[in-house]
């Protein structure tokens, strides 16, 4: 990247996300539910006004020595754009889940999401599914920053294409609404997970601080989670093969603890190679194959 060059694409990507989904709810503000429309209005109007403030404060000096926080800060932001597409996604369907039920029950003639932790209900397997989900998040921070290591331009490309990977499949959350089993089908201790460890209680610690009734299909853990393992197939890999357990243990851990239905992992595979595809097309349409400080 030229010195001249002020704005990062993952940052562009966040902006033009924020002015997109500030459109969509003011074009259609009945898709609105549990909040307001200012609410919404202005934490994007406060995302512009940061990236804004960075972009026109940027110097060379500036660039070195926080070129790659600007990198994992806008995807950070995960953590927000995530649960409140719950608020805004009522434009054209109040809930697909009934369709993701029958879809389950047509591919497997039974129910995986109520029937998966009743077949193993034993407190190490328990424990070995709430584990096994969470390792998603560090595997977040993890990808990006082993790439950002070996090469700085390989980190940003990687923190790029998770990022714009997660707001394809944000889009599918707000255009097409399903809870999941955790919150549609689980109103009864019957076929809830019991807490049996630490980190049964911890998941449940992070699902009360940030999760909300949405995006269960395509399923992000899954679609995300094969973006990254195309990432390391691809450029790295022995890492791959490290990680393939974890991967394999977090895609059934989504359906152990009632986060997705079957039919939301089988989505989420599907759609991991065409969001990397879309993501990847972007950024070189960007011209930001190399990036330099």
């Amino acid at each position: 990247m030229k010195n001249k060059v002020k704005i990062y694409p993952i940052e562009l990507i966040t902006g033009v996300w924020a002015l997109l989904t500030g459109l969509y709810i003011v074009v259609v503000p009945h898709c609105i539910r549990e909040t307001t429309l200012w609410n919404l209005l202005s934490l994007r109007l406060g995302v512009i006004v940061v990236l804004t403030a960075i972009v026109l404060s940027d110097t060379f000096l500036f660039r070195r020595k926080l070129a790659f926080i600007r990198q994992l800060l806008p995807l950070a932001l995960i953590i927000q754009w995530y649960p409140e597409t719950y608020y805004y996604n009522q434009a054209f369907f109040s809930s697909i889940d009934k369709y993701l039920i029958a879809a389950d029950q047509w591919i497997c003639g039974f129910q995986p999401s109520t029937s998966f932790s009743v077949a193993l209900p034993y407190a190490w397997f328990n424990e070995l599914m709430n584990f096994s989900y969470m390792t998603f998040f560090p595997a977040l921070a993890f990808t990006p920053l082993y790439f950002y290591f070996r090469d700085k331009g390989r980190g940003y490309y990687a923190a790029f294409i998770l990022l714009c990977s997660f707001l394809i499949y944000y889009s599918f959350f707000v255009i097409f609404p399903s809870e999941g089993p955790q919150f549609f089908v689980c109103h009864s201790d019957d076929i809830a997970i019991p807490v049996m460890g630490p980190f049964r209680k911890f998941l449940l610690l992070l699902h009360s601080r940030g999760e909300l009734p949405t995006g269960a299909i395509p399923s992000s853990h899954i679609g995300i989670m094969c973006v990254y393992m195309i990432l390391f197939w691809k450029n790295a890999r022995k890492v791959f093969f490290w990680i393939l357990p974890f991967s394999l243990l977090l895609a059934m851990s989504t359906v152990y603890i009632k986060a997705h239905y079957f039919i939301d992992v089988i989505a989420g595979m599907i759609f991991a190679y065409p969001t990397y595809f879309v993501s990847d097309k972007i950024w070189r349409f960007l011209y930001y194959e190399k990036v330099e400080n």
